[in-house]
């Protein structure tokens, strides 16, 4: 399936890039017709700063940022987005503050939480929500049930592909959008285009990566 690999450029930054795949592709949840592969954003230091660069420009001026809740092993470029938000400068308001940088976990009946130790960094803070892909929008809309449940005051959410501009009416800062893979299509399991035509899966995926069948 690596020969399939195409290059994409982000809109809001050319040298941006991200590796997308063609296929019947299989989540937990859902099948899909693209395979996005964020790997060298989340991985390497050079990549991941200048996407956390274009992240952080919908924050910098007017935003208050206390909390960065990282999803789908985006921490690097959480990390970096914390080091531009604090940057010092006129006009950036987290300059001289702090950032912290936390994720959630699952509980034995599926939903999200914190643990203790971390609860005191999110109660009533200014939080900005990271994913790496939002399609479907389930998983961000259960992170949001937990930050709701800590009294978080949602500041953003970004992400490095969204499909939709906003969820439940709050807009999504990404990198890539349905525009930049226009052809990007998802389904239930049940009601799949490819598997009414017959199309085998070619893989399974999750924000870790893929398995061929």
């Amino acid at each position: 399936m690596e020969k399939g690999f195409f290059t994409v450029s982000s809109s809001k930054n050319p040298k941006i890039t991200i590796q997308v795949a063609a296929g019947h592709f299989a989540t937990d949840s859902s099948h899909r017709n693209h395979y996005i592969d964020i790997t060298e954003l989340k991985a390497s230091s050079i990549a991941a700063r200048s996407a956390a660069r274009q992240l952080a420009i919908p924050y910098l001026s007017h935003t208050l940022v206390d909390v960065i809740v990282y999803m789908d092993g985006t921490e690097i470029l959480a990390a970096y987005m914390a080091d531009e938000l604090l940057q010092s400068g006129l006009g950036v308001v987290n300059a001289g503050s702090d950032i912290h940088l936390v994720t959630p976990m699952l509980s034995s009946d599926g939903r999200f939480i914190f643990h203790g130790n971390i609860q005191e960094k999110i109660l009533n803070k200014n939080v900005v929500l990271m994913v790496a892909s939002m399609t479907a929008g389930a998983t961000v809309n259960r992170v949001l049930e937990c930050l709701d449940y800590y009294g978080c005051k949602l500041a953003g959410i970004s992400a490095v592909f969204s499909i939709a501009p906003e969820v439940d009416g709050r807009e999504i800062h990404s990198l890539f959008t349905h525009d930049d893979i226009p052809d990007y299509q998802f389904y239930k399991p049940s009601e799949c285009a490819m598997c009414k035509q017959g199309l085998k899966l070619d893989a399974f995926m999750n924000s870790e990566g893929y398995t061929q069948i």
